[in-house]
């Protein structure tokens, strides 16, 4: 099996609960699977991608978050930093 596929399968995709359900404006919303480290509490990562701005954001949860303290967090989600090309390079 392929990396990409086994990666597509570790992430559940919440795009269309997060549109219906909390009105978010989401091209693309990945929930992972649960990541238990030697240390800390177990988390889960969330990426997301509005329409209005394609670059892919991530942030982490406790694994045990519910969809409606992910949408609380998305809405309220100020991007930090951006890395990567800009249109307007040559």
């Amino acid at each position: 099996m392929p990396a990409n596929t086994a990666a597509r399968r570790s992430f559940a995709n919440l795009a269309p609960t997060m549109r219906k359900q909390y009105a978010l404006t989401l091209r693309e919303c990945r929930l992972s699977l649960p990541v238990e480290p030697p240390w800390g509490a177990p988390y889960r990562m969330v990426e997301w991608a509005s329409k209005t701005d394609q670059r892919v954001q991530r942030r982490v949860f406790p694994a045990d978050c519910t969809p409606s303290q992910i949408a609380d967090a998305l809405k309220s989600h100020v991007p930090g930093r951006r890395y990567g090309p800009t249109d307007d390079e040559d």
